[in-house]
Protein backbone atom coordinates (compact mmCIF):
# COMPACT_ATOMS: atom_id res chain seq x y z
CA UNK A 1 0.00 0.00 0.00
CA UNK A 2 1.18 2.91 -0.70
CA UNK A 3 1.86 6.00 2.00
CA UNK A 4 -0.52 8.79 1.75
CA UNK A 5 0.56 12.36 1.22
CA UNK A 6 1.94 13.78 5.01
CA UNK A 7 1.82 17.76 3.76
CA UNK A 8 -1.08 18.62 4.93
CA UNK A 9 0.05 17.13 8.49
CA UNK A 10 3.34 18.89 8.24
CA UNK A 11 1.43 22.67 7.67
CA UNK A 12 2.55 22.87 4.14
CA UNK A 13 -0.39 23.46 1.50
CA UNK A 14 -1.09 22.25 -2.08
CA UNK A 15 -2.38 23.92 -5.13
CA UNK A 16 -5.30 22.07 -6.11
CA UNK A 17 -7.04 24.09 -8.30
CA UNK A 18 -6.27 23.00 -12.77
CA UNK A 19 -7.80 26.48 -13.61
CA UNK A 20 -5.04 27.97 -11.50
CA UNK A 21 -2.43 25.61 -12.66
CA UNK A 22 -3.64 26.28 -16.03
CA UNK A 23 -2.84 29.86 -16.45
CA UNK A 24 0.52 29.88 -14.61
CA UNK A 25 1.53 27.60 -17.32
CA UNK A 26 -0.32 29.27 -20.23
CA UNK A 27 0.94 33.04 -18.52
CA UNK A 28 4.87 31.12 -18.66
CA UNK A 29 5.09 30.94 -22.73
CA UNK A 30 7.18 27.68 -21.89
CA UNK A 31 6.90 25.22 -24.97
CA UNK A 32 8.54 22.46 -26.73
CA UNK A 33 12.10 23.30 -26.56
CA UNK A 34 11.97 24.40 -22.86
CA UNK A 35 13.09 22.61 -19.46
CA UNK A 36 11.23 23.77 -16.66
CA UNK A 37 10.77 22.78 -13.30
CA UNK A 38 7.63 22.22 -10.85
CA UNK A 39 8.87 23.08 -7.20
CA UNK A 40 6.34 21.06 -4.86
CA UNK A 41 4.41 19.28 -7.68
CA UNK A 42 2.08 17.11 -5.02
CA UNK A 43 -0.75 16.06 -7.17
CA UNK A 44 0.41 17.57 -10.46
CA UNK A 45 -2.29 20.83 -11.08
CA UNK A 46 1.02 22.55 -12.45
CA UNK A 47 3.35 19.75 -13.80
CA UNK A 48 -0.25 18.04 -15.94
CA UNK A 49 -0.37 21.32 -17.77
CA UNK A 50 3.06 21.64 -18.04
CA UNK A 51 3.79 18.00 -19.87
CA UNK A 52 1.20 19.20 -22.25
CA UNK A 53 2.97 22.12 -23.58
CA UNK A 54 5.63 19.50 -24.86
CA UNK A 55 8.63 21.19 -22.67
CA UNK A 56 10.79 18.86 -20.77
CA UNK A 57 9.64 19.34 -17.09
CA UNK A 58 11.05 17.97 -13.79
CA UNK A 59 8.74 17.67 -11.26
CA UNK A 60 10.22 18.16 -7.23
CA UNK A 61 7.98 15.92 -4.90
CA UNK A 62 9.80 15.78 -1.35
CA UNK A 63 6.42 13.69 -0.09
CA UNK A 64 6.77 10.54 -0.48
CA UNK A 65 3.27 9.94 -1.21
CA UNK A 66 2.98 12.35 -3.51
CA UNK A 67 6.16 11.33 -5.48
CA UNK A 68 5.06 7.97 -5.70
CA UNK A 69 1.71 8.87 -7.73
CA UNK A 70 3.69 11.28 -9.49
CA UNK A 71 5.79 8.88 -10.80
CA UNK A 72 2.77 6.32 -11.70
CA UNK A 73 0.55 9.22 -13.12
CA UNK A 74 3.53 10.03 -15.61
CA UNK A 75 5.27 6.43 -15.87
CA UNK A 76 4.47 6.82 -20.09
CA UNK A 77 5.91 10.28 -20.55
CA UNK A 78 9.22 10.85 -21.41
CA UNK A 79 8.88 14.70 -21.21
CA UNK A 80 8.53 14.20 -17.29
CA UNK A 81 10.87 12.91 -14.44
CA UNK A 82 9.58 12.96 -11.11
CA UNK A 83 12.51 14.30 -8.71
CA UNK A 84 11.78 12.93 -5.83
CA UNK A 85 13.79 15.77 -2.90
CA UNK A 86 13.74 18.75 -1.05
CA UNK A 87 13.61 22.02 -3.46
CA UNK A 88 15.86 23.48 -1.32
CA UNK A 89 18.34 21.25 -1.43
CA UNK A 90 18.33 19.52 -5.37
CA UNK A 91 21.03 20.52 -8.02
CA UNK A 92 19.76 23.16 -10.29
CA UNK A 93 20.05 22.57 -14.14
CA UNK A 94 23.33 23.90 -15.67
CA UNK A 95 21.41 24.84 -19.08
CA UNK A 96 19.10 27.44 -19.15
CA UNK A 97 15.49 26.62 -17.54
CA UNK A 98 12.27 28.06 -16.25
CA UNK A 99 10.51 27.21 -12.91
CA UNK A 100 6.66 27.05 -12.78
CA UNK A 101 5.36 26.08 -9.49
CA UNK A 102 3.26 26.88 -6.37
CA UNK A 103 5.86 27.69 -3.32
CA UNK A 104 4.41 27.03 0.08
CA UNK A 105 5.70 29.83 2.94
CA UNK A 106 7.79 27.40 4.38
CA UNK A 107 9.99 26.95 1.42
CA UNK A 108 9.09 30.07 -0.45
CA UNK A 109 12.27 32.08 0.64
CA UNK A 110 15.02 29.33 0.16
CA UNK A 111 13.66 28.71 -3.37
CA UNK A 112 13.87 32.39 -4.18
CA UNK A 113 17.10 32.27 -2.52
CA UNK A 114 18.59 29.85 -4.78
CA UNK A 115 17.25 30.62 -8.31
CA UNK A 116 17.24 34.96 -7.54
CA UNK A 117 20.58 35.21 -5.54
CA UNK A 118 23.33 34.15 -8.03
CA UNK A 119 24.66 37.02 -10.38
CA UNK A 120 25.19 34.18 -13.36
CA UNK A 121 22.77 31.56 -13.59
CA UNK A 122 20.70 29.70 -16.49
CA UNK A 123 17.56 30.38 -14.56
CA UNK A 124 15.39 32.05 -17.09
CA UNK A 125 11.93 33.20 -15.36
CA UNK A 126 9.09 31.97 -13.39
CA UNK A 127 5.75 32.11 -12.66
CA UNK A 128 4.54 31.05 -9.06
CA UNK A 129 2.01 30.90 -6.64
CA UNK A 130 2.95 32.62 -3.49
CA UNK A 131 1.20 33.36 -0.34
CA UNK A 132 0.30 37.20 -0.99
CA UNK A 133 2.33 38.40 2.16
CA UNK A 134 5.19 37.15 0.35
CA UNK A 135 4.61 38.20 -2.68
CA UNK A 136 3.58 41.77 -1.31
CA UNK A 137 7.57 42.19 -0.73
CA UNK A 138 8.96 40.98 -3.65
CA UNK A 139 7.24 43.80 -5.47
CA UNK A 140 7.47 46.33 -3.01
CA UNK A 141 9.48 49.92 -4.46
CA UNK A 142 11.54 50.32 -1.08
CA UNK A 143 12.36 46.81 0.01
CA UNK A 144 12.90 46.65 3.56
CA UNK A 145 15.81 43.47 3.02
CA UNK A 146 18.67 44.10 1.54
CA UNK A 147 18.34 40.66 -0.61
CA UNK A 148 14.79 41.36 -1.88
CA UNK A 149 16.12 44.69 -3.32
CA UNK A 150 18.98 42.61 -4.85
CA UNK A 151 16.29 40.61 -6.24
CA UNK A 152 14.15 43.01 -7.61
CA UNK A 153 16.80 45.21 -8.98
CA UNK A 154 17.91 42.46 -11.59
CA UNK A 155 14.49 40.90 -12.27
CA UNK A 156 11.31 42.60 -13.17
CA UNK A 157 8.96 40.96 -10.88
CA UNK A 158 5.12 41.56 -10.64
CA UNK A 159 1.58 40.56 -9.40
CA UNK A 160 -0.22 39.61 -12.03
CA UNK A 161 -3.07 38.07 -9.88
CA UNK A 162 -5.13 37.47 -6.65
CA UNK A 163 -5.49 33.64 -6.12
CA UNK A 164 -8.02 32.95 -3.83
CA UNK A 165 -7.43 30.68 -0.40
CA UNK A 166 -9.86 28.02 -1.45
CA UNK A 167 -7.50 27.28 -4.54
CA UNK A 168 -5.29 25.16 -1.97
CA UNK A 169 -5.50 22.06 -0.08
CA UNK A 170 -6.33 22.85 2.90
CA UNK A 171 -7.63 26.40 2.32
CA UNK A 172 -4.57 29.00 2.86
CA UNK A 173 -5.19 31.34 5.64
CA UNK A 174 -5.25 34.34 3.35
CA UNK A 175 -5.04 34.75 -0.37
CA UNK A 176 -2.05 34.19 -2.40
CA UNK A 177 -0.95 35.62 -5.66
CA UNK A 178 0.55 34.91 -9.30
CA UNK A 179 4.10 36.16 -9.78
CA UNK A 180 5.60 36.32 -12.69
CA UNK A 181 9.73 37.16 -12.70
CA UNK A 182 11.61 37.98 -15.82
CA UNK A 183 15.52 38.78 -15.95
CA UNK A 184 15.82 42.59 -16.71
CA UNK A 185 17.84 44.02 -19.87
CA UNK A 186 21.16 45.62 -19.34
CA UNK A 187 23.08 43.72 -16.80
CA UNK A 188 25.86 41.87 -16.77
CA UNK A 189 28.55 40.68 -14.13
CA UNK A 190 30.42 44.04 -13.60
CA UNK A 191 26.82 45.95 -13.84
CA UNK A 192 26.21 43.18 -10.77
CA UNK A 193 29.31 44.23 -9.31
CA UNK A 194 28.74 48.04 -8.78
CA UNK A 195 25.16 47.09 -7.94
CA UNK A 196 25.42 44.72 -5.04
CA UNK A 197 28.23 47.36 -4.13
CA UNK A 198 25.45 50.25 -4.29
CA UNK A 199 22.77 48.56 -2.35
CA UNK A 200 25.35 46.60 0.49
CA UNK A 201 26.02 49.99 1.30
CA UNK A 202 22.88 52.09 1.10
CA UNK A 203 21.52 49.16 3.19
CA UNK A 204 24.23 49.06 5.63
CA UNK A 205 23.60 52.64 6.74
CA UNK A 206 19.90 53.35 5.32
CA UNK A 207 20.06 56.92 7.32
CA UNK A 208 22.99 58.13 5.25
CA UNK A 209 22.82 60.87 2.53
CA UNK A 210 22.40 58.98 -0.68
CA UNK A 211 25.04 61.36 -2.55
CA UNK A 212 27.13 60.46 0.37
CA UNK A 213 26.77 56.18 0.04
CA UNK A 214 26.91 57.43 -3.88
CA UNK A 215 30.69 59.07 -3.07
CA UNK A 216 32.51 56.84 -1.01
CA UNK A 217 32.52 55.19 -4.99
CA UNK A 218 32.73 58.18 -7.26
CA UNK A 219 33.57 62.14 -7.23
CA UNK A 220 31.11 63.81 -5.08
CA UNK A 221 30.18 66.19 -8.13
CA UNK A 222 29.53 63.31 -9.99
CA UNK A 223 27.07 61.27 -7.32
CA UNK A 224 25.59 65.09 -7.02
CA UNK A 225 24.76 64.69 -11.11
CA UNK A 226 23.85 61.08 -11.05
CA UNK A 227 21.52 61.24 -8.18
CA UNK A 228 19.86 64.45 -9.84
CA UNK A 229 19.93 62.56 -13.18
CA UNK A 230 17.40 59.95 -11.81
CA UNK A 231 15.35 62.14 -9.23
CA UNK A 232 16.62 61.83 -6.01
CA UNK A 233 16.69 65.22 -3.95
CA UNK A 234 19.95 66.58 -2.28
CA UNK A 235 19.83 65.82 1.14
CA UNK A 236 17.82 62.90 0.81
CA UNK A 237 18.49 59.66 2.75
CA UNK A 238 19.64 55.98 1.07
CA UNK A 239 16.63 54.54 1.98
CA UNK A 240 14.59 56.78 0.03
CA UNK A 241 16.26 55.44 -3.19
CA UNK A 242 13.72 52.77 -5.63
CA UNK A 243 15.60 50.14 -6.82
CA UNK A 244 14.91 51.65 -10.07
CA UNK A 245 16.80 54.36 -9.19
CA UNK A 246 20.10 52.47 -8.12
CA UNK A 247 19.82 49.98 -10.96
CA UNK A 248 19.67 53.26 -13.47
CA UNK A 249 22.93 54.83 -11.41
CA UNK A 250 24.33 51.05 -11.60
CA UNK A 251 24.15 50.42 -15.37
CA UNK A 252 25.41 53.75 -16.12
CA UNK A 253 28.87 52.69 -13.42
CA UNK A 254 29.32 49.42 -15.47
CA UNK A 255 30.12 51.07 -18.92
CA UNK A 256 32.80 52.86 -16.73
CA UNK A 257 35.91 50.87 -17.04
CA UNK A 258 37.91 53.28 -14.83
CA UNK A 259 36.27 52.43 -12.14
CA UNK A 260 37.37 49.39 -10.17
CA UNK A 261 34.80 47.42 -7.84
CA UNK A 262 34.96 44.59 -5.44
CA UNK A 263 34.15 41.11 -6.35
CA UNK A 264 30.61 40.17 -5.51
CA UNK A 265 30.64 38.00 -2.18
CA UNK A 266 30.81 33.90 -3.04
CA UNK A 267 28.15 33.31 -1.22
CA UNK A 268 25.55 35.09 -3.55
CA UNK A 269 27.06 32.26 -6.09
CA UNK A 270 25.80 29.19 -4.81
CA UNK A 271 22.34 28.45 -5.44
Amino acid sequence: MSRGPRSTASGLHFLRSKQVGAELVAASGVGPDHLVIDFGAAVGSITTPLAETGARVLAVERDPGFAERLTKKFADSDKVRVVDGDPRSIPLPRRKFWVVSSLPKLTANDVLRRLLNPPSSPFAGADLALEFGVAKKLVAAHPTALEVAWWSSRFDIRVRSRLAATNFQPNLRGDAAHVSIRRRDGFNRQTDRVLWTLLHAAYGAPERGARTVLANSVPGNRAKRMMNEVGVPGGAPAEVVTIQQWSQIAKELGQDKTISWPAIPKTLDKP
